[in-house]
C-alpha cells in the first residue's frame, strides 16, 4: 500500500511538472528572456526571417524596403502598437486571445520587440 502511494505521488509529482514545462516561468516578470520566449512560440512560425515565413513575406511586400520586414529588425515597435495587433489581429494575422497569450506574456513580449525602438 506505502509503495502504491510512493508511485502515485511520483507520477502526480511528474504531471504538473510536465504542466508547468510549457508555461515561460519568466513571463511574470517581463524580462527579456521570457519575451523571447513568447516570441519564439507564437510569432516566429511567421515572423522570423526569410520568405517562407508568411509574416515577414507580408511586410517585405508591405513595406518594399522602406521597413524591415523582419520583426525582430525592426527599431519602430513601441509596446501599445505590438499589444493592439496581438490582441486585435491585421491583415491575415490573427487575433490571440488571453487564453493563448496571457497579459503577462503579452507584456512581456511588447517588451521584447520594443527593445530596440528608437
Amino acid at each position: 500500500m506505502m509503495l502504491r502511494l510512493i508511485r502515485l505521488s511520483a507520477l502526480v509529482g511528474a504531471a504538473v511538472l510536465s504542466l508547468l514545462a510549457g508555461v515561460p516561468a519568466a513571463a511574470e516578470s517581463g524580462s527579456p528572456p521570457a519575451g523571447r520566449a513568447v516570441y519564439e512560440k507564437w510569432c516566429a512560425p511567421c515572423h522570423d526571417p526569410g520568405i517562407n515565413h508568411p509574416g515577414t513575406h507580408a511586410l517585405m511586400a508591405k513595406y518594399q524596403g522602406t521597413k524591415p520586414a523582419v520583426l525582430l529588425d525592426r527599431t519602430d515597435l513601441p509596446p501599445d502598437i505590438v499589444k493592439h495587433f496581438v490582441r486585435h489581429g491585421i491583415s491575415v494575422m490573427p487575433q490571440f486571445r488571453k487564453t493563448e497569450i496571457t497579459d503577462a506574456e503579452l507584456d512581456a513580449l511588447a517588451a521584447y520587440l520594443s527593445r530596440n525602438t528608437k
